[in-house]
Order: C-alpha cells, then sequence, then structure tokens
C-alpha cells in the first residue's frame, strides 16, 4: 500500500514538474520589419526558426512583414508562402489593372486609346486619385492568402496571436491593428503613399505602417512576449545608401524613406533580444519578380544566428503540438448559403449582380475572383473585395465595391507620335471626357478632343443601356474629323487631300460584356474632299451620305498592344443607297481575325483581314486602305487603296525582359511577314498577283502606350521604310 502511493505521490510530482516546466516556458515573440519586396525574406527567416523547432507565440510586422506575418499566423507553411509568392506575376499584380480579357468592351476602347492617367473632373476642379495603383489585385491575392482565417474577426483567435501596424492619415498616428478582416489589415499596413491608395476601414483612412512603426517591438512585447525575434530587412540597405551616388528617382525617394523610419526602427530593436538582419545589398524594394533569390537569404542570416537562437528550441513532442495548432484549418470546406451585393451608394447593383457566376454551396474560389475581375473590369470601382460571413453555421459571400471617389467623371489622355521615312510626320494628341452612372441603368457620356499634325477631330457619344442587365444598349453619336491623306504613284507622294466629314449615328445593340458588342445603326452626314497640294490637280467631293451600319467585334485578347493569347474577330459593313438620300450607293464589308499563340517567350500571331465592295464603286473616303507599320510597313499609310483587299500578317515576338511594373511591361523583338493586294475591280483580285514585305524590329508596353522603332521593306519598293511609333491607337 506504501509503494502504491509513494508510486502516485512521484507521479504527481513529475506531472507538476512538467505543467511547471512548460508554464515557464519564455513566450517568443517574432517581429517582422518593412521593406517591400525585401521582406519576402521572413519567409527564410520563419523555415529556418522551424528547422530548429522554435515555436512563435505571438507575430506582428508592417508592410510586408504585416503580410508574411498574417500569412502564417493564419496557417500556411514556409513552403506554402514561398509558393504563393514565387507563382506570382508580380508585374501583373502590381500593374493593378484587370486582365484585358475581362474588361468591359467600352473599357477595352479605352485602354487602347488612352493613357493609363486618369483625373477626376467634378464641379469644374480636378481631382487627383491618392495613388498610382487601387490595390485591387493586391487586394484579391491577399484575400487568397488568409481564407483560413475566414469568420475571425479577433486576431487573437488565429492560430498566432497578430497584429498589423499602420498609420491612421487623419490623426497623423501609429494605429495597431488586432481585429477585423484579415486580409483588410494587411493591405492597410502596406498601402505605401503615392504607389497604392489608401485603405478605408470604418471611417479612418490607412496608409503604410512603417511611417511611425516599421519595427513593432513595443507591440508584440506587449502582446506578452519574454523574448523577442526581430527581422530587419532594411538593415543592408541603409549601409548601402552610404556609398551610393544616388542617380535616379526611385533611388532617391527611397533613400528618403529610410531616412523618416530608421531612427525610430534602431531605437525598437534596442528592445529585441535577437535580431536577424538579412544579407539582401543586391536587391531592392522594388525586386518584387526576384522572390525565389531573395527568401534564402532570410534563412542564411537565421543560420548566422544559430548560437542564440538554437536555446530557444523546444523538444520534438512539444514542437509538434505547436505546428499543430499553427496548421490548424479551421473550415476545411466553406459553404455558402448566400451571396449578395454590398455596392455603397453606387446604385449598380443589379449590373454587378448579373456579373456574378458564383453559386451556393461549396467555395469555388477561383469562379470567385473571375467575378472580382468581371466587376471590377465595368471600370466604375476603385476597388472589388470579397468577404466570407458566417451565416447560421454556414457563410455568406459577399462582394464589396468601393466607387472611385474621384469620379463620376473623368478625364484622359492619349498620345500618338508616327514618323516614317519618305512620309509625312503624324503627330496627335486626345483629349477625353467621360460621364459615367448618369443614371441607375449606367449612362455614359463620352467626349473626345482630338488635335495634331494630319488629323483634328471631335467625337461624342451617349451610351445608355436599356435594361437592368445591362444587355442591351442605344447609342446615338456624332463625328467631325479633318484630315491630310497623302496619295502616291509607285513610291513617290503626287498630291494631297484633306478630306473632312460629319457623320451621325444612332445605334442599337446587344454588349457581350467582356467578350465584345453587335450593333446597327442609321448613319447619316457629309464628307468633303479636297485636292490642296501636289502635281497632279484634284477635283472637290460634296457627298452626303445616308446608311445602315453594322459592326460585331468578339475580342478575348490579354492585350491591345502585344497579346499572348486569346483571339479576336471583327466584321464591319457599311451600306447606302441613293433611294433614302445618299450621294453614292455601296455596299463595304471588312472582316479582320487575329489569333495570338505563346509558348514562353516567344509568340506568334496569324492575322488575316480582307474587305470587298460586293461589285459597287467605293467613293476615295470609303475605300480600303493599306501601309503603314500596323499593315504593310513597306508602304506609307494610305499608299494603297481600292474597292478590293486582302491581307495576311505573320508576326513573331520574343520577349528580351520586362520593365518594373509602375513603367508598363514587356520589352520585346520583333519581326513581321506581310503579303496582301488592294485591287480596283472585282475581276482583278487573284491571289497570284500579291505584294510581300517584311518588318523588323524593337517594341516596348509602356504607361504611354506602345513603343516601337522599326524597318519595313516592300518586295517591289526599292528602298526601305524606317518607323517610329510611340503612343495609342485612335
Amino acid at each position: 500500500m506504501l509503494r502504491k502511493r509513494l508510486f502516485i505521490l512521484t507521479f504527481c510530482m513529475a506531472l507538476t514538474s512538467v505543467a511547471r516546466t512548460e508554464t515557464h516556458r519564455p513566450k517568443i515573440g517574432l517581429v517582422l520589419g518593412g521593406g517591400g519586396a525585401l521582406g519576402f525574406a521572413h519567409v527564410g527567416v520563419i523555415r529556418e526558426l522551424e528547422k530548429l523547432n522554435i515555436p512563435i507565440d505571438y507575430i506582428g510586422g508592417t508592410s510586408m512583414g504585416a503580410i508574411v506575418a498574417g500569412m502564417y499566423a493564419s496557417g500556411m507553411t514556409p513552403d506554402e508562402m514561398e509558393q504563393s509568392f514565387t507563382q506570382l506575376d508580380w508585374w501583373d499584380v502590381l500593374k493593378d489593372q484587370s486582365p484585358h480579357q475581362y474588361l468591359v468592351y467600352r473599357r477595352k476602347q479605352d485602354d487602347n486609346r488612352y493613357m493609363g492617367a486618369e483625373l477626376g473632373f467634378n464641379h469644374w476642379a480636378l481631382q487627383y486619385r491618392p495613388g498610382m495603383a487601387y490595390g485591387q489585385k493586391l487586394n484579391n491575392v491577399l484575400e487568397t492568402f488568409s481564407l483560413n482565417s475566414t469568420g475571425i474577426a479577433d486576431f487573437d483567435d488565429l492560430n498566432i496571436p497578430y497584429r498589423a501596424i499602420a498609420t491612421d492619415l487623419r490623426k497623423g498616428e501609429s494605429v495597431i491593428l488586432k481585429d477585423g478582416d484579415l486580409s483588410l489589415a494587411m493591405r492597410a499596413s502596406m498601402a505605401v503613399p503615392g504607389v497604392f491608395t489608401p485603405v478605408r476601414i470604418g471611417d479612418r483612412i490607412f496608409v503604410d505602417g512603417g511611417i511611425f512603426n516599421n519595427m513593432p517591438v513595443d507591440v508584440v512585447k506587449a502582446m506578452g512576449a519574454d523574448i523577442i525575434i526581430a527581422v530587419d530587412v532594411g538593415a543592408s540597405g541603409a549601409h548601402k545608401s552610404e556609398v551610393s551616388n544616388f542617380d535616379s528617382v526611385p533611388e532617391v525617394i527611397g533613400r528618403t524613406y529610410t531616412i523618416m523610419q530608421r531612427p525610430g526602427q534602431e531605437k525598437q530593436l534596442e528592445s529585441a533580444d535577437i535580431i536577424i538582419q538579412p544579407d539582401l545589398s543586391d536587391f531592392s524594394s522594388s525586386h518584387f519578380q526576384r522572390s525565389a533569390e531573395i527568401i534564402p537569404a532570410g534563412q542564411i542570416a537565421a543560420e548566422n544566428k544559430l548560437d542564440e537562437l538554437k536555446p530557444l528550441g523546444v523538444p520534438p513532442a512539444e514542437y509538434a503540438e505547436f505546428l499543430a495548432r499553427q496548421r490548424a484549418k479551421y473550415d476545411k470546406k466553406i459553404i455558402i448559403n448566400e451571396i449578395r451585393v454590398e455596392d455603397g451608394n453606387s446604385g449598380l447593383t443589379d449590373l454587378i449582380e448579373y456579373r456574378v457566376r458564383s453559386k451556393k454551396g461549396p467555395l469555388d474560389l477561383e469562379t470567385v475572383n473571375h467575378d472580382l475581375r468581371r466587376i471590377y473590369g465595368m471600370g466604375n470601382f476603385q476597388t472589388v473585395t470579397y468577404e466570407l460571413k458566417r451565416n447560421n453555421g454556414e457563410y455568406a459571400l459577399v462582394y464589396k465595391t468601393e466607387e472611385k471617389y474621384w469620379g463620376p467623371a473623368f478625364l484622359h489622355f492619349g498620345i500618338k507620335f508616327e514618323m516614317a521615312s519618305n512620309s509625312s510626320m503624324l503627330w496627335n494628341f486626345l483629349l477625353n471626357y467621360t460621364h459615367s452612372d448618369l443614371n441607375p441603368l449606367g449612362g455614359e457620356l463620352r467626349v473626345d478632343l482630338q488635335g495634331g499634325e494630319q488629323q483634328r477631330g471631335f467625337f461624342a457619344e451617349w451610351y445608355q443601356p436599356v435594361t437592368h442587365s445591362g444587355r442591351f444598349f442605344v447609342s446615338p453619336s456624332v463625328t467631325a474629323l479633318d484630315q491630310d491623306i497623302d496619295l502616291y504613284n509607285n513610291d513617290d507622294s503626287y498630291a494631297e487631300v484633306e478630306q473632312q466629314h460629319i457623320l451621325c449615328n444612332l445605334d442599337a445593340g446587344i454588349s457581350a460584356f467582356e467578350f465584345g458588342e453587335f450593333r446597327v445603326g442609321m448613319l447619316g452626314g457629309h464628307v468633303w474632299d479636297e485636292g490642296r497640294s501636289g502635281s497632279v490637280s484634284l477635283g472637290e467631293l460634296n457627298d452626303r451620305v445616308v446608311g445602315v451600319t453594322t459592326r460585331l467585334i468578339l475580342d478575348q485578347l490579354d492585350d491591345n498592344f502585344f497579346p499572348s493569347k486569346g483571339f479576336q474577330v471583327s466584321v464591319d459593313g457599311c451600306f447606302t443607297d441613293k433611294k433614302i438620300g445618299s450621294e453614292h450607293g455601296f455596299d463595304r464589308v471588312e472582316v479582320k481575325a487575329l489569333v495570338p499563340m505563346t509558348i514562353g517567350r516567344h509568340t506568334l500571331t496569324p492575322t488575316l483581314s480582307g474587305g470587298s465592295s460586293f461589285g459597287t464603286e467605293l467613293p476615295f473616303y470609303a475605300s480600303f486602305f493599306l501601309g503603314g507599320m500596323n499593315s504593310f510597313a513597306g508602304y506609307a499609310p494610305y499608299q494603297l487603296f481600292g474597292n478590293y483587299y486582302g491581307s495576311f500578317n505573320l508576326a513573331y515576338r520574343y520577349r528580351l525582359g520586362r520593365l518594373p511594373p509602375t513603367f508598363g511591361n514587356g520589352v520585346f523583338a520583333l519581326a513581321r511577314f506581310d503579303t496582301g493586294k488592294v485591287w480596283k475591280k472585282k475581276s482583278d483580285v487573284d491571289i497570284k498577283d500579291l505584294e510581300f514585305g517584311a518588318l523588323a524590329g524593337l517594341g516596348a508596353d509602356t504607361l504611354i502606350g506602345r513603343v516601337m522603332i522599326g524597318i519595313g521593306q516592300a518586295l517591289d519598293l526599292n528602298r526601305p521604310r524606317f518607323y517610329i511609333t510611340i503612343g495609342n491607337n485612335f
């Protein structure tokens, strides 16, 4: 009996000892500092801490540090974080525009005609958007990263208690974000002023937390941490700056930002127990595309602190318990029993709901992301996000939109500069005024003013959907254009024609939203052609034009200027008749199709186009034209014209590299084979009588549109043509 009591006493003492050991294990807090892309190194640090069996009891961070900390707190592993970062197309994420194929067709037209800059113009005053990017794609990425936190409002209830730091713009103070939507907190912490627009949460407006506290040691310590491990990704950059010449604007701005942050950051580091400072001197805060190279630097830096870190490790069994908590999944299967839209005061709920494809049942994240792109592609909103709200044990899927508060009236700008040897230089500028959301059905007014060397014009359109879905519309418009056209004999210009027209259209159509549109309408107006100069005297033309126009466009290209996938097909028709008042009666139909195909850096784009007058005689202003860099580079613009034409272009493009996301996208080497012909009579049409030519050059997709330099040669002409093209298509 005594032996049994001694055994029980010994067992209880052992349990007490184990409990006392567990109770007295120092609580470890991990602090991850901000630094843009340099923050990828945090993933490598966490991987090494796991290798050393070091449990993290509290975690917090600022900016990119807040994102990595939030991902780890919500249950992601280092491998999952690395995979998420390295597989992202950061050029696309930071470019912050819905993929081209998801834009409604009208916004695709805008993307082709105008530069990315958009100004608000309301009450006769200009309004500027508060950042280069809205953060739309970053929002959606963070929502995916934090999916495991669905339904959790208190950040203490995450797998690891978590804090993010942001700055309240109105009060001018640092704010600790400890509850709410995790993805929104991470986004607010990384709202770098001037780069991303501020984040509105309730009545507060937040920007990057690094302004006041880029290394929140004090915050994590206040959560209850006994030992602080702080990861400082900006240290090597600070040392590098001591010998830099600061030869670029980004370097100067980045260094200025660091100077403001560094004193407070170093003061915070004085309270940390272990400081890990990865060597990131070969990288900058904008190197998001180099995440795979930056992550290992964090692990190396942690390995160099092995002597300090190793004592914090716990036995394998205890660490296994920590990993089980950290990796816990709250809802492996999220069931949606309600879908709704919260659109603020936009009044476009019906239009938004028509673009939602998600269904009740298990959450389909891919479909949700497609919905977000379609809604954002409407062009009415600054951001479009989603939230999963607990609803009787299941979830409500809520789509939230935030209007552009510098709208609904906007100014856009376009520029075009084209120079070709042996022909006139063409330069144009375009000023656009667009007023959207004129009524609950989404009415829109568009006015364009165009000026330049060879083209001057005015265009106004009222686009009015007539159903709540936006599927059917009417569109009255007026176009006035004055342009100069050179005429050629072989390769020599012999005359110049001034062409003016004023045309009015009344169209009705069907919108296929992001796929394109079909419209048919009445056309009426006048066209004047007058020979102004040259070696040959030209007569004058004064035509009244009355007829019917049709247009079908299907557009699923991923880019207007340098597409790599998708397709585009267009059919345009114009039919006039003397019986209804037209000076000339003619039929004109033009068809064009292109399908780019890409493997790696290589893109091949065949384009087939043709036109016919069906036996009628086309007046000069309605003729088909070939020539110029975009159609037949060996010939000047408008050099070939007639009643019929056929053309085949086979373009090859090789991506040499990429510009920084804030400056554009790809840089390419280009080559194109051209063949085609323009004929006067139907009896002349013969594929054995084709012209041949080629183009070679360089191109870049930039913020101001396409930039191209090329040389074109037609087989039947003696001299090549050199081209420089900058800007948009209009």
